[in-house]
């Protein structure tokens, strides 16, 4: 299998929402706190009362664009800042403290989309978690040295005129690191194994997408990223409380050094995909990568 397609389908798995060997699942809130729930609730609630057009059509935009803003991850609590250490010289082990801080580092931000973005939820799971969620996945987990995962996912400050505007309603990152570059490797090998069959891709979003089978995976045309990357979009139906409407995701997935990782954006469905909003966001994130290992 190409190394690109064994790249994207273990980065796919990676922030996928579920428990698998190189992440963990959103559903479960590994380290919240009052204060991030609260937070994260405020966040909930300002979405759902976004200003609702009356027409029937913009109503069920509205739907989408509430929907397609929590569809990526569930409300859970930032982790706590830490100061990265310096990293090992390349092909050495790597710490879980280094891991800590290189996600905390270099995983997106609201203010790295706009100034009136906010977090919409902040996911971590340590290799307990992660193994406790899927156990199936705890043999990997040891194997490949895993060492901590994050899924960051973020929106803006009116998801409805954003859907409406055909601009992005969702920006996400999703980091998992290994205690070696190897690990790393060795862990996007399995994940393409099992996610390589037809809606593999879809299913791996969790349940967003109504029909996987149905989702059109698209390849978008992006330059090599890191040691080896792979950009597609993903366009299918979600259920937006009770209408069905549609909602497309572009994704790149990379592997650099220790560290795999998913940048994407969702919006309204377009003929064809786009990562003009999404490069920025790329480019960012391995630069903290690469300065963080």
């Amino acid at each position: 299998m190409p190394r690109s397609i064994t790249l994207v389908a273990a980065a796919l798995a990676c922030a996928a929402l579920i428990a698998a060997a190189c992440g963990g699942d959103s559903k479960k809130d590994a380290t919240a706190t009052p204060a991030a729930q609260s937070t994260a609730a405020k966040t909930s609630a300002a979405t759902t009362a976004a200003k609702t057009p009356a027409a029937g059509a913009t109503s069920n935009a509205t739907k989408a664009a509430t929907a397609a803003s929590g569809s990526t991850a569930a409300a859970t609590a930032p982790a706590p800042a830490a100061t990265a250490p310096a990293a090992p010289p390349s092909g050495k082990t790597y710490t879980a403290e280094q891991a800590t801080a290189l996600l905390l580092a270099a995983s997106l931000k609201p203010t790295d989309v706009a100034s009136d973005w906010t977090v919409m939820s902040d996911t971590s799971l340590d290799n307990a978690a992660a193994a406790a969620a899927d156990p199936s996945s705890a043999a990997a987990i040891e194997r490949c040295g895993r060492l901590a995962g994050r899924l960051v996912t973020n929106q803006p400050a009116d998801t409805v005129s954003a859907y409406l505007g055909g601009t992005i309603v969702t920006a996400f990152s999703q980091l998992t690191v290994y205690s070696t570059a190897a690990g790393a490797a060795d862990c996007s090998a399995e994940g393409a194994a099992k996610f390589s069959a037809p809606g593999a891709l879809a299913r791996a979003f969790g349940s967003v997408f109504v029909s996987p089978d149905a989702v059109v995976v698209t390849p978008v045309d992006y330059p090599t990223v890191g040691d080896g990357s792979f950009a597609t979009a993903l366009t299918g139906e979600i259920n937006a409380a009770g209408t069905v409407v549609g909602l497309q995701i572009v994704i790149v997935a990379f592997l650099k050094g220790n560290t795999s990782a998913v940048v994407g954006i969702a919006y309204s469905p377009l003929t064809i995909p786009t990562t003009t909003e999404l490069k920025p966001l790329v480019d960012l994130v391995l630069q903290r990568i690469t300065a963080n290992q």
